[in-house]
């Protein structure tokens, strides 16, 4: 898909595009619907309602291009979703996960409360990198639960979904597709939008969201948002951004890598000295 002006569209997993779908003006329907999906896919109760807490705010994006932006919100029932897509991996990246989690569920105890106060926090957490290699799945739950047994939690308020939007990944979800039950058929039309709405004529679009609650708003919104030059340009900018960084830490880890291997090199030659080998 282009634009008027012939630019190719942006795809929905970028993080500007993805964040202005799922929490500018009229987007508690999108989110609520893909969090919807994303829990029904696991077995969880869903929301009715949700009231985006953070509203999309470029001013944010054009301070920082690094700055990354969660999509939080909360439903009916006092349960906190937070919503993130991340384009690069990090180091330690499971246990920013955790930590951010760990913020968001300390944040909801004021002084003067008792424990009983808090509230479950859900994570959904989408990369465009692999995650977890030993999981063949592209969409996984965590919980806390006991080794002997993981049918006993040690609480309901903890779960953290990961959606790893990796080739790999999606070729198996689609090939299991045909034996799922109707919750995974509506996840699957959520990420295949996000990884490839913007390499889909408009007809293909129209079947895609047919049938899929939320979806067709979030066209409308992908559209939008891919129709404003100045989103556009500082979402090339971050993408760019990001990009970067990721090569400068390949870069680092193998210089990394080359230095040990000098050094174990030089570990291997008795008092430091060079081997001569003579014919």
């Amino acid at each position: 898909m282009r634009t008027s002006s012939g630019k190719p569209f942006l795809p929905a997993a970028a993080d500007i595009v993805f964040q202005y779908i799922f929490s500018s003006a009229r987007s508690e329907e999108c989110l609520l619907h893909f969090i919807n999906a994303v829990r029904m896919s696991a077995g969880r109760p869903l929301a009715q309602k949700v009231e985006i807490r953070n509203p999309f705010n470029l001013k944010d994006y054009e301070s920082d291009k690094k700055t990354i932006l969660d999509i939080k919100a909360t439903d009916e029932m006092d349960r906190t979703y937070d919503v993130e897509i991340q384009t690069a991996n990090e180091l330690a990246f499971p246990e920013r996960m955790l930590y951010y989690w760990a913020q968001l569920y300390a944040g909801r105890l004021s002084s003067g409360d008792g424990y009983e106060q808090l509230r479950p926090v859900v994570s959904i957490v989408l990369t465009r990198f692999p995650l977890f290699s030993q999981l063949t799945d592209l969409h996984n739950v965590f919980n806390i639960a006991a080794e002997k047994d993981p049918k006993v939690l040690l609480t309901r308020h903890f779960e953290m979904h990961t959606l790893e939007l990796t080739k790999p990944k999606w070729d198996r979800f689609m090939e299991q597709i045909s034996t799922v039950p109707e919750g995974q058929r509506l996840l699957r039309n959520w990420i295949d939008f996000l990884l490839h709405s913007n390499q889909k004529t408009e007809a293909e679009m129209e079947t895609l969201t047919c049938g899929t609650p939320g979806l067709e708003l979030a066209y409308q919104k992908f559209v939008e948002v891919n129709s404003d030059e100045r989103m556009r340009e500082l979402a090339w900018a971050r993408e760019k951004a990001a990009r970067d960084e990721h090569g400068r830490l390949l870069f680092a880890k193998e210089e990394g890598r080359a230095e040990g291997r000098a050094e174990e090199r030089a570990k291997s030659r008795p008092n430091g000295q060079c081997m001569i080998q003579y014919p």
